[in-house]
């Protein structure tokens, strides 16, 4: 239940940091830290003894993609981030729900 409880959670708080109402493309700065605690949750997962392979190729694909998406951002400094958004929420999405379960 708590591993569920910490998907949703940070799925959430990602949600709102990334697309605030008033900003439709998100917050840059806000996209950019998103992304550091997403890597930072994927490379926990990689350090993990009991490490899925599966999972561990998924996650890379996925924060590749976040990566790139950042860095592509920052250089644009433009604005417009739904898709940056997008990829930095799907890692951590898909990072979240690799949080081991409580006993």
């Amino acid at each position: 239940m708590r591993r569920i409880l910490t998907a949703v959670l940070l799925t959430a708080a990602t949600g709102c940091v990334l697309l605030p109402d008033d900003q439709p493309g998100g917050n840059p700065a806000a996209i950019r830290d998103a992304y550091l605690i997403a890597h930072g949750m994927a490379q926990g997962y990689s350090e993990r003894p009991d490490s899925d392979p599966g999972v561990l190729a998924e996650l890379r694909r996925l924060d590749r993609q976040a990566a790139s998406a950042v860095g592509a951002l920052e250089q644009r400094g433009d604005g417009s981030s739904d898709d940056t958004a997008r990829a930095v929420a799907a890692l951590t999405d898909y990072a979240a729900r690799q949080t081991p379960a409580s006993p």
